[in-house]
């Protein structure tokens, strides 16, 4: 059974990201002096850097002919934290890779070496405790660190072009779907249709640029000479303001701009290049705001730790079990129906899951 270091890991990966195993320094001594079940202090929350932490190296030897001869490398334990996946499975987890059922648990927990099962299979329930609440309280410390949050940070703008430009009350187009909110569907559509203008013609080849304008252009003057139509004025407007543009390059930035606009007029749009492209500006800068809001870390951090809790709290530690052809399973099909993560807990059992959910908690008030 993968008991209390499934628990470990699926905490762990639902609540740090890539660099973590490379900031773990000298919290893994401690760390280790809790899985080996030595007797020590109470270790105080360790530094978010390892600078100081890290176990003394001995110093490089200022040349070759000096250096003395390397030592026998020693075998790692295998519950050591770089033995751990811990780095391909945050990726896997924060990145969107894992499958998430409609509660938030998961399909699988990350991939953990055999010898790390075996290794953590053998700790005492004490240990186990202790392994929890070690690295439970290393990896708060990483995950909240200003150099943590600031590569977050990194990661979600080059992912999701995510970015806070301190916008609050961002209502994006599937929010207001959700309340039924018509106002602000028309404002947030009406907007939309006059950035997507200046997209649309940012992003076209020149050639079909140009193309697509001298159809478009054709179009308007057929309807501006069409004494039938009420809105006759617009196209006429439309031709007049069109013509200058007609001798232009697709490259040239007043083609550009122009275009933008005369596709903001013909949608019913402003008129202006100052109030088109401050239009454009504020949807992007709100789209960038709302995948901020989304993906930045607090708010992943609620989310996981929540799931984590609302999973870990239900389990039924007395659920019974079988064994078929060597496979443990549920006699409750609705037990054996779980996901990873309530499973994970119910291995781990009661004290070590208990550990994990009062860092869990903590860590979420603080939030």
């Amino acid at each position: 059974m993968k008991r209390q270091i499934a628990l470990v890991l699926a905490l762990a990966m639902a609540v740090v990201s890539a660099p973590v195993e490379a900031q773990f320094g000298g919290l893994k001594k401690k760390a280790q002096d809790a899985l080996t079940g030595k007797k020590a202090e109470t270790p105080p929350t360790p530094a978010p850097t390892p600078a100081t932490e890290t176990p003394a190296t001995p110093a490089p030897a200022p040349t070759r002919a000096a250096a003395a001869p390397a030592e026998k490398k020693k075998a790692v334990p295998p519950l050591e934290m770089s033995e751990l996946p811990v780095r391909q499975s945050a990726d896997h987890v924060l990145r969107g890779s894992v499958n998430l059922r409609p509660n938030g648990d998961w399909d699988q927990l990350p991939y953990i070496p055999a010898a790390a099962v075996v290794a953590a299979h053998a700790l005492s329930d004490s240990a186990q405790v202790a392994l929890v609440e070690t690295i439970g309280t290393a990896l708060k410390s990483l995950v909240m660190s200003a150099t943590f949050v600031a590569e977050h940070e990194q990661h979600i703008k080059a992912e999701h072009q995510a970015v806070d430009h301190g916008l609050k009350g961002v209502m994006g187009i599937e929010e207001a779907l959700k309340k039924n909110d018509l106002k602000a569907i028309e404002a947030i559509q009406t907007r939309m249709v006059v950035a997507m203008s200046v997209d649309q013609v940012r992003m076209m080849p020149a050639d079909l640029l140009k193309t697509s304008f001298e159809q478009e252009l054709a179009d308007w003057k057929k309807d501006a000479a069409n004494p039938k139509r009420r809105d006759r004025a617009k196209f006429q407007k439309l031709v007049a303001r069109a013509q200058p543009l007609e001798g232009l390059a697709a490259s040239d930035e007043k083609f550009l701009r122009g275009y933008a606009v005369l596709k903001s007029i013909d949608n019913d749009g402003p008129d202006t290049e100052e109030a088109v492209f401050a239009i454009h500006q504020r949807v992007t800068q709100e789209k960038e705001q709302v995948a901020y809001d989304d993906y930045n870390l607090k708010g992943q951090l609620k989310r996981q730790l929540t799931t984590f809790i609302a999973i870990a709290a239900k389990v039924n530690f007395n659920a019974q079990t079988v064994d078929k052809n060597g496979t443990t399973l549920f006699v409750s099909p609705a037990d054996e129906k779980q996901g990873a993560l309530w499973k994970a807990c119910f291995r781990a059992g009661p004290a070590s899951t208990a550990a994990a959910l009062k860092l869990a908690r903590a860590w979420l008030a603080e939030l």
